[in-house]
Order: C-alpha cells, then structure tokens, then sequence
C-alpha cells in the first residue's frame, strides 16, 4: 500500500524512554556501553537502545520525556501525537529530519541540536497528556507550525492535514483569524482553509484551483452519481456550476489495474456530461493551470434541471470494480473518510477515527 497516503495515523506503540548513563547495575547503561554500538545518544546523557525506530513518534516522545515539568511539545511534534499522519517531522524531501518544537515559559531553557525552542511571557496554555508527555492543545500546535512554514501553500497544506485528520475544527481556525495577530501566509493558510480535503497533494492542486487560476471554491472528495443513483465516482475536485472534476493521480494510481479503473470512472463520467483533468506530481502551476482552464473551456455547463449527474448523499455502495485485498483495505478506509466529510458538510460533528 502507498506509504502514508490517509491523514490518520494510528497510535503508536513501543515507544522507548531515553534513560541516563550511569553506573552498571543502576539505572542506566555504564559509560562504557553507551559509547559502543548498542546505544544512540538523544540528548546529553540520554540514550536509547540503538535499534530502536527512528520513527516521528518517538523523536517527539524522547523530547517529551525531557522535558521541563513547565514545557510542552508543539507543532508538528504535538499533532503527530495527536495522530495527524501528515505531520512527519521532516523536510519537504521527506528524509531529512527536523528538530522537535517545543514551548516552554521564557525562563525555561532546553538545548540540544534536535530540539527546536519557542519561549513565551504570556500564560501557556493548559497542555494535553499524550503517551505521558505533554503536549500543547492541537491548535495551539498548528499555530506555531504555520508560523514556521517555508510558503503560503505549505501552510495552506498543513492547515488542511489537520483538518483532515480531525486534530482542529474548521471553525475554532476561523477565530483565530481574528483573534490572534499573525503573518500575511498565516492568515492566508487559515483564512482559506478546507476540511474536504484529505491529502497534501489535493490541498495543493485545491490552492492552485483557487489563488493560481483565479477560481471559484470547488467541492472536495464528493460522489457523483446518475439520476438512477449509481455511485460514478468520489472525485477530488467537483466545479459544479461549470462540471468539471479534477482528480490528483500518485504513485498508487500506476498500476495497470489501477489505470485501468481511473480510464473507466473518467469514461463514466463523461458519458454523463463531466468534463475531467488530471494533475500528477510533476506538473508545475503552469501545467495545472492549462488543463483547469482547458477542462472548463470544454465543459458543458448545463443548468441542473438540464443534468444527467448529481452530487450524491454518502450511502455506503460497493467497490466500483473488483478489487484486491489491498485496494479493498483502501476502499473501507477511504468510505469512512468520505462519511465523514458527509457528516461535516450536514452541520454534524465528526472526525475520521475516534480520539
């Protein structure tokens, strides 16, 4: 299956706690073990077993462990605890690591090359206990990512990865936009955020829809059905005044069997009067402008007493095409993300897996 491709991620587990050198048969390894090869040094005294998992889990968890009783993790340190998937602690290569963020009071101090420090003289907020560490509240945490993002996109993304993994509601982010004073790609990041979404690459391909091309907020992850109500397609990007739909296509779309079902699901909606573009990971803003432009261009944009298509209520329906197991554990994870949608667009609060 395609490596972190759903916006949740489950709990974590194994964690390990770092513990101090000391003296052989106190708590600890000697000071002799920990400067062989079975021990990795994550702080200045602290040490894990060397195999244990790299994994962004537990970068954060040893940071936590270290922590000042007055401090907390943030950013993407907190909301990966939170379990947003999308949140891996790396650089956009997605190898190189990045340190852990973490707030503490301004008289607080915490060194160390993998941790990242934010101090504040204000009151900090009441934090959240995660696998036993602390952990700033998850919009708190989000705040302080966005701050730090490279570009107005990437924070445009990560908004909606929280949003999409039900760390943060849409309307809590609204009041922030108000209430809290931050930069110019902040503001536009949470001003313009989408809880439909539910990948990096559709938020982005969502962004360049609506600040690159100029156009109108479309709808995100919806079904398209015929008037009988067979269920056509859930497609990414659904401009319904014009009927066109825009599909992100990854790394698990170039199987031959998977190309096989997207060429019939853009065959069926056409044959009901949907114009479709498809955008890969290469293409630049150019490219994806084009096409949107192009696919609007060659849209029918028939009134809906006129169409042979509907947005369709979420009602549980089988695979489109047969499947194997593994595309069928992708069908039952994505249909209980798209009931949710369903669930936030009818008013009614939800989140794609259970806190």
């Amino acid at each position: 299956m395609e490596e972190n491709w759903h916006p949740c991620c489950p709990p974590a587990t194994g964690l390990v706690a770092p513990v101090r050198r000391g003296a052989e048969g106190r708590k600890g390894p000697s000071a002799g073990r920990v400067r062989g090869p079975g021990f990795l040094a994550v702080s200045r005294g602290w040490h894990v077993p060397a195999d244990t998992p790299r994994t962004p889990e537990q970068r954060a968890f040893e940071v936590g462990c270290l922590l000042p009783a007055s401090g907390m993790l943030t950013g993407w340190a907190a909301l990966r605890l939170a379990g947003a998937s999308y949140f891996e602690g790396v650089e956009p290569d997605r190898r190189t690591p990045l340190p852990v963020p973490v707030l503490l009071p301004h008289t607080r101090r915490l060194r160390g090359p993998a941790v990242l420090v934010a101090r504040s003289r204000r009151e900090l907020p009441d934090p959240v206990v995660r696998y036993g560490v602390r952990c700033a509240p998850n919009d708190v945490a989000l705040l302080h990512e966005v701050r730090r993002a490279a570009s107005a996109r990437a924070a445009g993304v990560m908004v909606d990865m929280a949003l999409a993994a039900g760390a943060v509601e849409l309307p809590v982010l609204r009041g922030l936009v108000r209430d809290v004073p931050l930069p110019a790609h902040a503001t536009y990041a949470l001003g313009r955020a989408c809880a439909e979404c539910r990948s990096p690459k559709e938020s982005a391909m969502l962004q360049v829809w609506e600040s690159v091309a100029g156009l109108p907020r479309p709808l995100m992850n919806s079904e398209v059905r015929n008037l009988s109500g067979r269920l056509l397609a859930v497609v990414d990007l659904l401009d319904v005044e014009a009927g066109v739909c825009g599909e992100f296509n990854g790394s698990a779309h170039r199987s031959a069997r998977r190309q096989s079902r997207d060429e019939k699901r853009h065959a069926d909606l056409r044959a009901v009067g949907l114009e479709t573009f498809v955008v890969v990971g290469s293409d630049s803003d150019d490219v994806q402008v084009e096409r949107m432009h192009a696919a609007r261009e060659r849209a029918l944009w028939v009134p809906e007493s006129g169409r042979r298509w509907r947005v369709g209520a979420f009602v549980p329906a089988p695979p489109l095409a047969p499947v194997d197991a593994e595309e069928a554990e992708r069908e039952v994870i994505m249909l209980a993300h798209y009931a949710a949608l369903e669930d936030r667009r009818a008013g009614e609060p939800s989140s794609p897996r259970s806190r």
